[in-house]
């Protein structure tokens, strides 16, 4: 047996000794050189959403982030009656997610705050749709702060501690992640590109899909074709006499985890609003993640949370949401067909069924 002499086994323990001691120093100065945030917040994960506390003139108010509302949004209630802002006019604004427009009144600026964190909305809305503000009672949240709070900050978030940091926008922290993808910005609005074969389809094709936070699902297509295709073949498990699209589980690989028996919503109509895009990317994938969504570096980065066990936490409630509550239609699929179809979202590149 071939042996090793003393000096020699000292030399190679202190050699050992020595590169553990540098990937240590290594890695705490990295985590040193992290940038410090300008903010640290408490959050809450409601239906999947990201929600935290905060002020505005005095009036302590529940906020959801969402990266599909194009402006800072107030629902006026009893709750809100102490909540005065300077109006300018009028103005429509869209929700993508519900396919609607509301009309609402144009605020001049706003400061809301949460802690010693502070952030000044200009041109955000104040609507008094009632329906509509029912609505978002019941979803238990009085504001919604759209993209351009996103455009001020660089916006970091761990579901799994509950936290939320914002950072000067452009703020670099993709060293800090494990993988990124692409945004693809249309104006001011967030899309990630799909590439995709479903069973109907002869060859991969190209989908946009906005990025909406203020979603609680995982994904909805929004293509006559599709839903077309997609009633020609596979089963209907049951049928609904109002419904408005097919509900097809798949299974989706998003950055580095994969997710079995998903839902994803086939919508059987096109919101006008909308024909530009092929669909939206929920929160129910991004509460899986850590993750940041940097409008500046249009670039969204993610590592999944991790257990004490050492395997991703599942923190994805499983139900199944459709963008304004229709009716659908459940769908399987023969057994000459992929039971689960894989969808793979790549940033930019033509990769696609695996």
């Amino acid at each position: 047996m071939k042996t090793v002499s003393y000096p020699l086994k000292l030399a190679w323990i202190l050699c050992l000794i020595w590169t553990g001691a540098a990937a240590a120093a290594k890695d705490q100065t990295s985590k040193k050189l992290k940038p410090a945030p300008l903010a640290e917040l408490s959050i809450s994960i409601l239906n999947n959403r990201i929600q935290f506390k905060l002020t505005a003139d005095g009036v302590p108010l529940n906020a959801l982030l969402d990266t599909g509302a194009t402006s800072t949004i107030f629902f006026h209630s009893e709750k809100l009656q102490a909540f005065r802002p300077k109006i300018d006019g009028e103005a429509v604004i869209g929700f993508p997610a519900v396919g609607r427009s509301i009309l609402g009144q144009r605020i001049k600026s706003v400061t809301i705050r949460a802690g010693n964190f502070e952030f000044t909305s200009r041109g955000g809305l104040l609507i008094k749709d009632e329906a509509l503000v029912n609505t978002q009672l019941e979803a238990e949240y009085d504001v919604i702060l759209g993209q351009d709070f996103f455009r001020n900050y660089t916006v970091e978030i761990d579901p799994g501690v509950k936290k939320l940091w914002l950072y000067t926008p452009g703020t670099d922290l993709s060293k800090y992640y494990n993988s990124k993808a692409k945004l693809n910005m249309e104006g001011h609005t967030p899309h990630l590109i799909l590439y995709s074969q479903m069973p109907w389809e002869d060859h991969k094709t190209r989908k946009a899909l906005l990025l909406d936070t203020g979603y609680p699902g995982s994904m909805v297509l929004w293509s006559k074709r599709h839903y077309r295709q997609a009633t020609l073949q596979g089963q209907i498990v049951s049928r609904n006499e109002n419904s408005q699209g097919i509900i097809s589980h798949i299974k989706l690989i998003f950055g580095e985890l994969t997710f079995n028996n998903i839902p994803v919503f086939i919508a059987k109509k096109v919101p006008d609003q909308l024909l530009k895009r092929d669909g939206l990317v929920g929160a129910s994938l991004l509460a899986q993640y850590r993750h940041v969504i940097d409008f500046t570096r249009a670039q969204l980065l993610m590592t999944p949370v991790y257990g004490a066990s050492g395997e991703p936490l599942q923190i994805i409630d499983g139900i199944v949401y459709t963008p304004n509550n229709e009716m659908f239609d459940v769908k399987t699929y023969y057994p000459d067909m992929p039971v689960f179809p894989t969808l793979i979202i790549h940033a930019g590149d033509d990769r696609g069924l695996q």
